[in-house]
């Protein structure tokens, strides 16, 4: 939620510094990439701890899923069964 307001106020501080230090650049290529540079790290630390937890939730579902597999094959073998018996 608070990345997209970050990302805003980073725009127009990045507008502001390339019309400073380059009159007349602002509605070119570099004023454009210096400006959304500059609002990309200002979204970045809103952003990350986002991504972590998601990243976190997926590997904490891949492996319930490797272990619920494992437990599969495990039931599964019949071998496995006669030798611990």
């Amino acid at each position: 939620m608070l990345s997209l307001p970050a990302g805003i106020i980073g725009y127009a501080i990045g507008a502001t510094l390339v019309s400073a230090l380059m009159p007349g650049q602002t509605t070119g290529l570099v004023g454009a990439f210096v400006a959304l540079l500059i609002a990309g790290l200002c979204m970045i630390p809103f952003l990350v701890p986002f991504l972590d937890r998601k990243a976190k939730e997926d590997l904490a579902a891949h492996r319930r899923e490797v272990a619920l597999q494992a437990g599969r094959a495990a039931d599964d073998d019949p071998q496995e069964h006669q030798e611990t018996r």
